[in-house]
């Protein structure tokens, strides 16, 4: 099933969370998902060090366990962190690998991202899924021009002037407190409601997928 944008997204979403952490090869249907994911860690990481910093509820089930070792084995592990919590596990992944691309994320560049890490965000996500239509449309603007200049009821060539659709990543929203670590930040990946934002290519008034 086909999926067509009627609206477009604007909450504020974790950039890290829906633009990097799909580079680990994990899908949005996974038994555990993180609860939220961050690019800094105050007094810890800066964005210069270039990591992501994840955060899992501790399950501590025999299938979660399995998969926190599958976590520490995947070649981006950097460490995992007590910070004095049962409830939730810290770990953090080096992204030294994809430098460029987390400088562009860093920099609100997504469509100038690699092919590997876009066909990592399609596969986390998976194809022609709800959050995948907003997702594509910031990956590859160009083929989303007449679909926002429609929607927004602006020129096209204002929106081939701003570029990239998708906003900057907000450093504070990005930044893990280990002090509040239990009061997460109200953001997340993106996450629709077909029903509200798009609709399927049998009842379209927008224009189809490519």
């Amino acid at each position: 099933m086909s999926y067509v944008m009627k609206q477009t997204y604007n909450k504020y979403f974790q950039k890290s969370k829906s633009f990097l952490f799909p580079i680990l090869g994990y899908r949005k249907d996974a038994n555990f998902l993180p609860i939220q994911v961050y690019m800094s860690w105050e007094g810890l990481f800066t964005i210069e060090d270039r990591k992501i910093i994840v955060v899992y509820e501790n399950l501590k089930t025999r299938e979660w366990n399995k998969f926190l070792m599958n976590l520490m084995n995947n070649q981006m592990f950097n460490d995992y962190h007590d910070i004095g919590n049962d409830k939730i596990i810290v770990l953090s992944f080096d992204l030294n690998c994809i430098e460029e691309d987390y400088r562009n994320v860093l920099e609100g560049k997504y469509s100038k991202l690699s092919k590997l890490l876009k066909k990592k965000i399609r596969d986390f996500y998976s194809y022609n899924s709800p959050e995948w239509v907003y997702m594509e449309s910031f990956l590859f603007p160009d083929k989303y021009v007449t679909t926002y200049s429609e929607i927004l009821d602006v020129e096209e060539e204002h929106i081939r002037f701003t570029g990239e659709l998708c906003d900057l990543p907000n450093l504070e929203k990005e930044t893990f407190k280990t002090e509040i670590y239990d009061e997460f930040n109200d953001v997340d990946q993106i996450n629709m409601e077909p029903s509200k934002n798009i609709q399927t290519d049998s009842d379209k008034s927008g224009l189809p997928l490519q």
